[in-house]
């Protein structure tokens, strides 16, 4: 079943506590950079940086971003893909929060995190708004020593 999360975003009350959500953990963990993950973590993670007034980074799909880039390669289940970040986007003293609108299978949130490995900072943290916990990708993350925050746990 296809998770809809611009239901949440088209109305105004929801999207707000959702921003408001992420901008609270990220003041309280002292999160100093919000990675978006592309393309919906990019409309969350946005909106809360702006509202804490702290730095955006999105990591991309292979070939979208300019200049000098990180590249890690994942496997899908039907076969593989790429994601990418710039190399000068996160410092070794940065804090960092890895947003996405939901996990599934957790694929792309590890190869997220072993791209911010690269800058050599603090262990990156999770947030999504949706956890498809059956899929277990959350778990994944959690057994891996990552910390995880979801605002909605549902079967995918």
């Amino acid at each position: 079943m296809f998770q809809d999360i611009f239901s949440f975003t088209e109305k105004g009350k929801i999207f707000n506590d959702i921003i408001l959500n992420i901008a609270t953990l990220a003041k309280k963990k002292k999160i100093t950079k919000l990675i978006g993950i592309e393309a919906r973590g990019f409309i969350f993670a946005a909106a809360a940086a702006f509202k804490n007034k702290i730095g955006f980074v999105p990591i991309r799909k292979k070939n979208k971003l300019p200049g000098k880039v990180y590249k890690k390669k994942y496997k899908l289940e039907y076969g593989f893909d790429e994601i990418e970040i710039q190399k000068d986007s996160i410092l070794k003293k940065d804090n960092v929060l890895i947003i996405d609108d939901l996990i599934a299978t957790g694929g792309t949130a590890i190869a997220s995190a072993k791209l911010i490995e690269k800058f050599h900072t603090k262990k990156p943290e999770f947030f999504f708004v949706i956890d498809l916990y059956n899929l277990g990708g959350s778990k994944k993350l959690i057994d891996l020593n990552y910390n995880v925050t979801s605002l909605m746990k549902t079967l995918g």
